[in-house]
């Protein structure tokens, strides 16, 4: 984006490059502490283990998220971009230590195959590393498929089961809904 006006000696008919940190205040090139904080923004946190998980790809320690014994309905986010990733109507406990469910919210996730052959979940509009998809979820006639599920989600599996998303909950932020 450009905006008008001097910058740095430039004529007042040079386009200056401009961008935005989200709240619309404009971020200089050379300005590295607006850039930094603008960085926290677009990842969601400053948390180091948030980042180490979204950006990185490490992994929490099991049964040590608060969301994986969340039992409220609500919405699960992604702590980098906020878009909806998974609904509560989806989460199940699969015993695995972690966050799981068998569907996603729309389609959000994008699935892709990491190099030791196991299956990544990556959020679709940043890019962040959510955890793992396997082929051992909920059998399909154990559940309520009457909300459908997003054609992607069989990619995983294409059996009688339905995938289980195997998600770090310090990748996720949760909405309660209001009853």
């Amino acid at each position: 984006m450009f905006s008008g006006g001097k910058s740095g000696g430039n004529d007042e008919n040079t386009p200056t490059p401009v961008s935005f940190n989200g709240n619309g205040n404009n971020i200089t090139k050379n300005d590295s502490s607006a850039t930094n904080a603008a960085s926290s923004k677009i990842s969601g946190t400053s948390n180091p283990i948030r980042l180490a998980v979204l950006k990185l790809g490490a992994t929490e320690p099991r049964f040590t998220s608060p969301l994986n014994y969340e039992k409220r309905r609500g919405t699960y986010l992604c702590a980098g971009c906020g878009i909806s990733l998974f609904s509560s109507d989806g989460k199940y406990d699969s015993g695995s230590g972690w966050p799981s469910f068998w569907r996603t919210s729309e389609g959000n996730v994008r699935n892709q195959m990491e190099w030791d052959g196991r299956m990544e979940c990556v959020c679709k509009s940043c890019g962040g590393h959510l955890g793992h998809a396997f082929n051992d979820g909920p059998a399909r006639n154990m559940i309520d498929l009457e909300k459908g599920v997003p054609e992607s989600d069989y990619v995983v599996t294409g059996g009688r089961r339905m995938p289980r998303f195997c998600i770090n909950g310090l990748a996720l932020q949760f909405v309660a809904e209001v009853e």
